[in-house]
């Protein structure tokens, strides 16, 4: 509801026969306000919503914007019998939220590519602008960065993304954006590493352990030098050599 102030009109009365609504738009923004942007004086369906007061006028509005954009406006309503009422209107379209997801995966220093196909969301063909926004990883590029973009219904417009890392550390991330002077889109781009596996170590092929039986051998051998007594068995030796 809007209050005219001295509008003398009774409320159940129809204000479409004697007013005229119009909105006054800047001339940078009057090509994408008209293709999202109507309003009318009509009674709403709701009787709660209403006009209940005789200065009072119900109006319709719509609003579907496709691309974010601010717009400082006027609203115009006119008497046929006299009168001009007007209001300072502020259209605003805040970025909405991303369209899709892309990961890219890539080893240090070599590049990785994704490749998505894009069309316009009329059946025209329309020039575009694409380029990571201010806050994004540097690692991220994106072709082309302007060109025509097709026509809904074709096979659409081919963009590449390229992510190539340089150093180590937390995944880095970057905000794609591309626009027609009537539609917007995002994407967020993440990029990531491979993850690191450990080499892992074959077994040996030399065997290193004495098996059971050579172990034990060896060790009946140190048993038997350790009972035999060499300084005996010399003794003898020494003897047998002088008999001789």
């Amino acid at each position: 509801l809007l209050n005219l102030v001295g509008l003398d009109t009774a409320p159940a009365s129809r204000h479409g026969d004697q007013l005229l609504c119009q909105l006054e738009v800047p001339q940078q923004h009057q090509s994408i306000v008209s293709k999202c942007f109507d309003i009318i004086i009509e009674n709403s369906p709701d009787p709660t919503q209403r006009p209940r007061d005789k200065s009072q006028v119900s109006l319709k509005v719509k609003f579907a914007p496709l691309r974010p954009f601010v717009a400082m406006c006027n609203l115009v309503i006119t008497r046929a019998s006299g009168g001009r009422w007007r209001f300072d209107v502020k259209l605003e379209a805040t970025e909405p939220e991303v369209d899709d997801t892309i990961s890219i995966q890539s080893p240090l220093n070599k590049p990785a590519s994704v490749a998505f196909r894009l069309t316009n969301h009329s059946s025209v063909y329309a020039e575009f602008d694409a380029f990571f926004d201010a806050e994004s990883a540097y690692e991220f590029t994106v072709s082309p960065t302007s060109g025509v973009l097709e026509p809904a219904g074709t096979s659409g417009t081919t963009f590449v993304i390229t992510y190539k890392p340089t150093e180590y550390g937390k995944p880095v991330q970057g905000k794609l954006i591309i626009q027609t002077e009537d539609v917007y889109w995002s994407y967020l781009v993440k990029g990531t590493h491979p993850k690191y596996s450990a080499p892992v170590v074959e077994k040996p092929k030399v065997a290193t352990r004495l098996s059971k039986d050579v172990a034990q051998e060896m060790q009946k051998n140190q048993q038997a030098r350790r009972k035999k007594n060499f300084i005996r068995d010399n003794m003898g030796g020494a003897a047998a050599l002088r008999d001789a």
